[in-house]
C-alpha cells in the first residue's frame, strides 16, 4: 500500500517536533523532500492539510520562523 502525501506529512512533523509539539518547517520540509515528496512552496503544500495540521509564526525571529503540529 502506497503512502500518501498526507501520512508522509504527518510523519515528518511528529518526527521533528519538540517537546511542545511544534516543529520547524524547514526541518520538515528537509526529511519531505528525502521522501521525494513534490510540493513547490512548502507553506503552500502545508495549506492543503488543515485538518491534520496547524502553523504558527515566530515574527520575533528574523527571519522569520514557521512552525507546525499535529492537530
Amino acid at each position: 500500500m502506497e503512502t500518501t502525501d498526507r501520512e508522509i506529512l504527518m510523519e515528518s512533523v511528529a518526527s521533528c517536533a519538540k517537546e511542545d509539539g511544534w516543529a520547524n518547517l524547514a526541518e520538515v520540509g528537509v526529511i519531505l523532500r528525502e521522501k521525494k515528496v513534490k510540493y513547490g512552496k512548502l507553506s503552500k503544500f502545508i495549506q492543503n492539510f488543515p485538518d491534520v495540521v496547524e502553523t504558527k509564526v515566530d515574527e520575533l525571529r528574523q527571519p522569520p520562523v514557521v512552525y507546525a503540529r499535529i492537530k
